[in-house]
């Protein structure tokens, strides 16, 4: 029998705890349609904005290490689709898919409460299961004052948080989505759960610029010779997620969708051993289609058999106390490291880096490499530059030569 994959955030229940995020894959009605077909938890519908929208050609670009796509950057904008339109959409798609919980994804301005709430009462009217605020997208609406603008700035975000918050028209549940471009995620989020929000998403795409193309010196994207900042997204954010849904989590501690960078089920575990019950995934779907949910539900199923897991509240914030400051952090368990002779190819690969990037504690001895027990202060880069794991950090190492 296997373990259960169902998990609930703020009341909605999700049969597995993958969620699209609001990006290319769920643009139109007929591609979430498709994705509740494959298996999929929910779906976060595309940015809905009163404004028109007409997205570039061109508008992606990726970062590759070898065959495989690691960074990927985009200058999408919202949906294309009105919000009339889509809260017909949403309506069909409730009805033939009422245990798939839908979110709603709006966008506004700083200036008019109206605009926010009118999109908030025609997504709930619609049958919305929760409503997620747009304070993140990094390119093009900042420069007028919305996306991460407005989230980069705690007194914009609070405000507008407050306005839906405090409508008694508007129930459905308020989550912010924050942006990780800014100095201390936990004060904005902080900020936000005073103002009413009831839980976060965390985070949006990073703005980034990736560069030109040498044998050309065209920019990446190049949309006619020119380019402009977008988001990055993809494996390459990760960390930075890691650590925004690590933050919240801890303060002010209101529950959070995970984003950014989750491309297996085995990144979905570790946003979930911080506290995060759900994940949203945009760019691996993006890559790999829909299809992507049955690795990414077996990845998970793996990882619980492993530890003998027999739901997800048996290890959703399992690890949140494994992370504190870095003035806690204790000097006396020093690990060292051991060389395993059979697996080692004298390479001299930790010879190099310890050398030129640690402090020269290992060196050949009859041609095999050996450490200055005098010299080695732990550091563990030697472990890391090591090609075929020969090299393991112990709490002791009485034996240090292969």
């Amino acid at each position: 029998m296997h373990p259960d994959l169902q998990t609930t955030y703020l009341g909605v229940n999700f049969r597995n705890p993958f969620i699209l995020a609001s990006a290319p894959p769920t643009a139109t009605a007929d591609m979430v349609r498709r994705a509740f077909e494959a298996g999929w938890g929910g779906a976060v519908i595309k940015t809905l904005s009163h404004e028109p929208v007409s997205n570039l050609p061109n508008r992606f670009a990726t970062i590759r290490n070898g065959s495989r796509i690691i960074g990927f950057e985009n200058l999408e904008l919202l949906s294309e689709q009105g919000p009339d339109e889509w809260y017909r959409d949403i309506a069909i798609i409730k009805a033939d898919f009422p245990h798939c919980p839908i979110i709603g994804s709006i966008m506004g301005s700083t200036d008019s409460p109206e605009g926010w709430l009118s999109l908030a009462r025609g997504c709930q009217d619609a049958g919305v299961d929760l409503l997620e605020l747009n304070f993140s997208c990094p390119h093009g609406y900042p420069d007028r004052g919305s996306g991460a603008a407005i989230g980069q700035n705690p007194e914009y975000a609070a405000r507008i948080t407050n306005w839906l918050a405090t409508c008694s028209e508007i129930t459905t549940p308020i989550i912010p989505k924050l942006t990780g471009a800014v100095a201390d995620i936990r004060y904005i989020a902080e900020e936000l759960a005073q103002a009413g929000a009831h839980g976060f998403c965390a985070i949006n795409t990073i703005p980034s610029f990736f560069g030109f193309d040498l044998t050309t010196l065209r920019p990446r994207p190049d949309i006619g010779g020119m380019t402009s900042y977008g988001g990055y997204s993809g494996p390459g954010i990760k960390p930075i997620a890691l650590r925004a849904v690590s933050e919240i989590c801890n303060s002010p501690g209101l529950p959070v969708m995970a984003c950014g960078g989750i491309a297996n089920g085995f990144d979905a575990a570790e946003f979930m051993l911080l506290g995060a019950p759900v994940v949203q995934v945009g760019t691996e779907v993006m890559l790999r289609g829909f299809g992507v949910i049955d690795r990414m539900r077996q990845d998970l199923l793996t990882f619980m058999e492993w530890h003998s897991f027999s739901s997800l509240t048996d290890f959703i914030g399992l690890c949140r106390d494994r992370v504190t400051s870095f003035e806690e952090l204790s000097g006396r368990h020093l690990l060292l490291p051991r060389f395993l002779k059979n697996l080692c190819n004298n390479c001299g690969d930790c010879i190099t880096a310890c050398r030129d990037g640690g402090y020269q504690a290992i060196s050949r001895n009859n041609g095999l490499p050996v450490i200055d027990p005098d010299a080695c202060t732990g550091c563990s880069l030697c472990s890391h530059v090591c090609p075929t794991g020969a090299i393991g950090m112990e709490q002791q190492a009485p034996d240090r030569s292969v």
